[in-house]
């Protein structure tokens, strides 16, 4: 059974997958990730996921437990179920997620790093989505959110084949959007991770918002929709801040989430 380490550093949750050096997600580690993400975000600026060790960020789904359940006639419904539900949560928050991918991404683990805002990897990790070789496919948001981020031939390509993509190219094609030395992966995610979380949180929760809707609008409504909501900022203390600041050559000091 695996577990999903927790603790906050200045205002960002950092969550951390361990289990038995692949960091595959099993039912009791999915659980704990959607739990974790309900109780503590609402206190948080930012959230960083990272794998325990060096060798692997995520292997997806805990294959032992999924054989199991196949065997008991079961099938995949309960595990995959919970992932499901954590992964969206993630995807759902309007505070900046962040993902130190610090080894290999497998099948899940590429679908959860699909879920985050921000995706820094070591030079030494790869992403590959294997499913396929199962008789599967990527089904916990993988055939919607990668194809997003990446396109849909890149994705489908990478679906077919099930290919290994290594940091460089992953970098090329959107899986990554930094590729940095494996000893200052996760300590440059989390640097960046800490000034999103002093930034302006209803600011920050109204961008995300926005670019979701504008995602599925026509060009024109989207536009008019983002103009809406840039207006309706312009009052905001978090405004007179940002402009006080500026013109006192200063740092601002926007309110912590939760405070």
């Amino acid at each position: 059974m695996g577990t999903v380490h927790h603790e906050i550093d200045e205002g960002v949750l950092v969550l951390t997958l361990d289990n038995r050096g692949t960091n595959s997600i099993d039912l009791d580690m999915a659980h704990q990730l959607a739990s974790l993400i309900e109780a503590r975000a609402p206190d948080v600026g930012a959230i960083l996921l990272t794998g325990k060790g060096d060798g692997a960020f995520c292997a997806g789904s805990d294959l032992g437990e999924l054989k199991r359940a196949h065997d008991a006639g079961s099938g995949p419904a309960e595990l995959l179920g919970a992932e499901n539900r954590a992964f969206d949560l993630i995807a759902s928050l309007d505070i900046p997620t962040l993902v130190a991918i610090n080894g290999v991404a497998v099948g899940g683990g590429v679908e959860l790093s699909a879920c985050c805002d921000i995706v820094y990897a070591s030079e030494t990790s790869s992403f590959s989505l294997p499913e396929i070789r199962l008789g599967v496919f990527p089904g916990i948001g993988g055939t919607v959110r990668i194809p997003r981020r990446i396109g849909y031939s890149r994705s489908m390509e990478l679906m077919l084949t099930g290919r290994t993509v290594k940091a460089a190219e992953a970098l090329q094609i959107g899986l990554a959007h930094r590729v940095i030395a494996p000893a200052d992966v996760l300590a440059e995610t989390l640097k960046l991770a800490r000034r999103f979380a002093k930034g302006p949180p209803h600011a920050i929760a109204t961008l995300k918002a926005t670019m979701r809707r504008g995602w599925e609008m026509p060009e024109r409504e989207a536009l008019e929709d983002a103009l809406a909501a840039a207006v309706a900022l312009g009052g905001s203390a978090e405004v007179t801040e940002g402009l006080r600041a500026f013109f006192a050559k200063e740092e601002p000091r926007f309110p912590r989430r939760g405070s």
